[in-house]
């Protein structure tokens, strides 16, 4: 986790808190006091493709909003919630596979990884706009977040494309998306 300049203590958190969340999510699971969502295959439509593009703006602009500010709690929040949603997703996963629909298992894996490559690159984004925004040294801390900014979207522009196109037909595919 040193890309994302997390320290360890927060990453022995976040992954304490990953394992812990999955272990509770399979006791409820196989104890059947929670019924997971059943997931089929659901056709591409123009309207399910447009609403799961606008779902991975979301991500992406809510990491880019919250590096304006100039410290990394508000980035590790945001992690750890999105986190929370990402292990909730691979539970999920666990419950496709026991349905045993080749078909269904490949594309929510394939929504799974998309959407976890979506939030990795988001995060990696918003922590290096951070740390290469030289606000201490004045100019305008705006200006130095938009120079950052603009620099790390060039870095970044490639795997957040990618993976946001993958999601977005991922998504519909798996779930049933609507405006």
């Amino acid at each position: 986790m040193a890309k994302l300049h997390i320290s360890r203590f927060t990453t022995r958190i976040l992954m304490g808190w990953c394992v812990f969340l999955f272990v509770i999510l399979l006791a409820l699971g196989f104890s059947h006091m929670i019924t997971p969502h059943v997931i089929s295959l659901h056709a591409l439509t123009l309207d399910s493709w447009l609403a799961s593009v606008l779902m991975g703006l979301r991500v992406i602009v809510l990491f880019l909003v919250f590096s304006t500010i100039p410290m990394r709690w508000p980035i590790t929040l945001l992690s750890f919630i999105s986190l929370t949603i990402a292990v909730v997703a691979i539970y999920q996963f666990i419950t496709v596979l026991m349905t045993g629909n080749f078909l269904v298992m490949l594309a929510y894996l394939v929504f799974v990884g998309a959407f976890l490559a979506l939030l990795y690159t988001a995060i990696l984004m918003a922590s290096d706009i951070i740390e290469h925004n030289h606000w201490e040294k004045g100019g305008g801390y705006f200006k130095n977040w938009g120079l950052s900014l603009l620099s790390n979207v060039r870095q970044y522009s490639l795997p957040l494309l990618i993976s946001l196109v993958v999601f977005s037909v991922a998504l519909p595919l798996t779930n049933s998306v609507t405006f």
